[in-house]
């Protein structure tokens, strides 16, 4: 007997022992926290504006739609009819409830079966974090779970998290994707009929599929709603109304918003379930509806593809982004991002070298530049509407877009100073060396991207501060990284002379109307039509448009203020302006006073007869003299121009005159302009020495020149120019030391040049020559 109780009482000690020690492990369980975060989740990848809005939501790897948790309020609607469908204790019990746990037992237990699982919200929750099979044992660990918790959660983190997470039908997980697939509406929006199916659906996700509802699924609803009246949640007429609505019978479409952008940043930041960027929703729809209807319009040409990209001028923060028209147009290829394709620049990088050239020395926009045939090793640049005005104003040769003047003034810089200037402004796509693309640089034989030219152009709005454009909010928050690389002055005064070009089509008359913008505006067309460009640059946005065929087809139609422009000026008409200022501001302190020529718009001199004043930056090298009026004197009877050395004899009268080399003046002559005529020198004069007033003008010195013969096998002859200071004097042609001809007043004529080397020399009446090498190669 004694044994026996000593016996058991050792029994009740390690019973004891042992409830202690469970107790305590239990204690530990419940006071260590749960795992953080509570679900290892796979989200979809969500990208929003700079708002918060969705600009595209992508599947997850499960092929599921499973928004990322936020921090928002869950709607009332919601909450309600959750609690009332799944857990009416939910706010009263610990995370179970045992009164619902018994009653499930003995159903189950007198069915036969699991009929019920007597499973609170938190359960649930606690199921879904780590779900296993349906078991009494695994029933147990739920419960613990749930009553963990219940410790370290609150009542609406719980709920929360089971509506975050909660299936709702097919590949539709949690309350957002939900409400956004079935309603296509925020859940805040919900209404009560909406709500109750919503609450219903996770305890039976397979009533609700695409293009059909299983009839249970309104009853479901109905009776939930009757739930919500009886208990006084919802008034008489909202529930008749309610019951009125009909049940989703498919899955609404998320609205994809620019799509290019959207997929590049998912497979750059593949494990960041939210990319915020610094898109507007807004403008990036108005964006794609004007370009998709200009697109048909393009489509009508046989030009496919159209890219845009729309950034602030103030912040370089991108707000509209169009890689192309449809992205899903396999048959013009639009999943190609034309926003970061290399494309040929045609003409739009000539305003910078224009800005460069101002602050270098070489110009200012009244400043001449010579617009003539030009020859720089094989390269002859011409003008699109293949003539020339021999020379032409900065600002004409910009606003006009003239090729030979840019090539002369890229010539005048230096191609690797440009080149130099292009990588440090940020155009990424120079693959070349500065040799290697040499002086066609600035007429479209760089490879440029929308991107950078939006870069570019928003640099010189920027004060000539170059930076790099950005399109995620995180980059907003950086510190600029840009560089100083065009003067205030020089930005400013080429901003100018891009906003005084003419508009195409009816933005033509664009000042006659009032709220009309200020836009100061580049087009350009490649080599061949294969690229149309427009690029405008307000205080406001910087918008740059390209237009073409991504397989690189030439196509006649396409142009760039016919092609781009329209477009671009529509885009700035849509976006309209939100601020009162239309202009950039000029700042005095970035110029400085210069008197100019008002013919030449170079330093003026005491030989020129009227002069101007204008605005220069403050800091540029000196400008030229000008060298288009001299001081010469004349006799007395005006026939001759003299020297100290007959003065004595013919006179010196002192007269102010322009002069213009003789290659110039026959251009002006060919375009009507009246020269009026210099004497020449008296000849008798011992210090007489015959006047360069002669100059051949084409072909030009050592050119080489590859000629078809006719098709009878004649040879083709050459039609030579020559530019003569003296109008009216006769000009003899020798071709190889032979008399070929005479001309008067109109010095061409038509010359058969011999296989190889020929010499070309003319002589005029008062002795001045001129001479060029000439090599021609005819071909059969």
């Amino acid at each position: 007997m004694i044994s026996f109780l000593r016996n058991r009482s050792k029994r009740k000690k390690i019973l004891r022992g042992c409830l202690i020690t469970v107790g305590i492990l239990l204690v530990f369980y419940f006071i260590i926290p749960p795992q953080t975060p509570l679900f290892q989740v796979d989200y979809s990848t969500t990208v929003l504006d700079e708002s918060g809005k969705p600009l595209r939501y992508f599947l997850n790897n499960q092929d599921q739609w499973l928004l990322p948790p936020d921090t928002s309020n869950i709607p009332e609607k919601l909450k309600q009819s959750v609690i009332q469908f799944e857990d009416e204790a939910f706010h009263s019990h610990p995370g179970i409830n045992p009164l619902a746990i018994i009653k499930a037992l003995y159903r189950n237990i007198t069915r036969g079966e699991i009929i019920s699982g007597a499973s609170t919200i938190t359960m649930q929750v606690a199921r879904m974090r780590n779900p296993k099979s349906r078991t009494y044992f695994n029933k147990v660990l739920e419960m613990l779970d749930a009553l963990k918790l219940e410790i370290h959660y609150s009542k609406e983190e719980i709920l929360r998290l089971y509506l975050q997470h909660a299936p709702y039908g097919s590949n539709i997980m949690g309350y957002k994707a939900a409400s956004l697939k079935y309603f296509g509406k925020n859940p805040d929006q919900l209404t009560w009929s909406e709500a109750a199916t919503l609450a219903v659906l996770p305890n039976a996700p397979g009533l609700i599929f695409p293009t059909r509802s299983d009839p249970l699924l309104a009853k479901k609803r109905d009776l939930l709603l009757k739930k919500l009246y009886d208990n006084t949640l919802i008034p008489d007429q909202t529930y008749r109304l309610a019951l009125l609505e009909p049940i989703p019978d498919q899955f609404l479409t998320f609205s994809q918003d620019a799509p290019h952008l959207t997929q590049s940043l998912k497979l750059a930041y593949p494990t960041q379930d939210i990319i915020r960027t610094t898109l507007n929703k807004q403008t990036q729809q108005k964006v794609q509806v004007a370009t998709r209807k200009h697109q048909e319009q393009l489509n009508r040409f046989g030009i496919e593809n159209t890219a845009v990209l729309v950034a602030d001028t103030r912040t370089g923060a991108i707000k509209a982004y169009m890689g192309s028209a449809d992205y899903f147009d396999k048959k013009a290829q639009g999943m190609v991002d034309g926003v970061q394709s290399a494309r040929s620049s045609g003409s739009v990088l000539k305003p910078f070298l224009y800005a460069l050239s101002m602050d270098d020395g070489l110009i200012v926009p009244e400043s001449y530049i010579r617009d003539l045939p030009t020859y720089f090793d094989g390269f002859a640049p011409n003008n699109a509407s293949e003539t020339f005005q021999g020379v032409a104003t900065a600002k004409e040769a910009l606003v006009n877009s003239l090729n030979v003047p840019a090539v002369r003034l890229l010539n005048a810089y230096g191609v690797f100073q440009f080149y130099n200037f292009l990588k440090e402004a940020g155009v990424s796509s120079l693959f070349r060396s500065a040799d290697e693309y040499g002086l066609p640089l600035i007429l479209g034989g760089a490879e440029v991207t929308v991107w950078d030219m939006t870069t570019l152009y928003r640099g010189l709005a920027n004060k000539g501060f170059f930076e790099p454009l950005h399109i995620l909010q995180a980059d907003s928050l950086q510190e600029s990284k840009g560089i100083k690389l065009i003067s205030e002055g020089a930005a400013h005064l080429t901003l100018e002379m891009l906003k005084d070009l003419k508009r195409p089509g009816n933005e033509f008359y664009w000042q006659n109307f009032s709220g009309q913008q200020s836009i100061a505006w580049k087009t350009g067309t490649s080599f061949g039509h294969k690229d149309a460009w427009a690029i405008g640059v307000t205080p406001e946005y910087t918008i740059a448009v390209w237009a073409g065929n991504f397989d690189g087809s030439t196509n006649k139609n396409l142009g760039g203020a016919v092609s781009a422009g329209p477009l671009m000026f529509d885009l700035f008409q849509v976006l309209g302006a939100n601020t009162t200022q239309n202009w950039f501001e000029k700042d005095e302190k970035a110029f400085t006073k210069q008197t100019l020529c008002a013919l030449s718009g170079f330093v003026a001199t005491e030989a020129c007869p009227e002069t101007i004043s204008r605005d220069v930056p403050a800091h540029m090298k000196a400008l030229r003299k000008c060298s288009y009026h001299k001081i010469q004197y004349f006799s007395d009877n005006g026939k001759y121009t003299t020297c100290s050395k007959c003065w004595n004899t013919l006179g010196a009268h002192k007269k102010a005159v322009t002069f213009y080399p003789p290659d110039i003046a026959y251009y002006l002559r060919e375009n009507g302009q009246y020269i009026t005529p210099i004497p020449g020198h008296y000849p008798e004069c011992e210090a007489y020495t015959s006047e360069k007033a002669l100059k051949i003008i084409y072909p030009n010195l050592d050119a080489k020149l590859f000629l078809p013969r006719d098709f009878d096998g004649e040879l083709q002859e050459v039609i030579c120019k020559v530019g003569n200071s003296r109008q009216q004097s006769t000009v003899y042609w020798y071709l190889n030391e032979s008399y070929v001809g005479e001309t008067h007043q109109n010095h061409k004529l038509a010359i058969q040049f011999a296989d190889g080397w020929n010499t070309l020399m003319v002589i005029d009446d008062k002795g001045s020559s001129d001479v060029h090498k000439v090599f021609a190669q005819h071909r059969n």
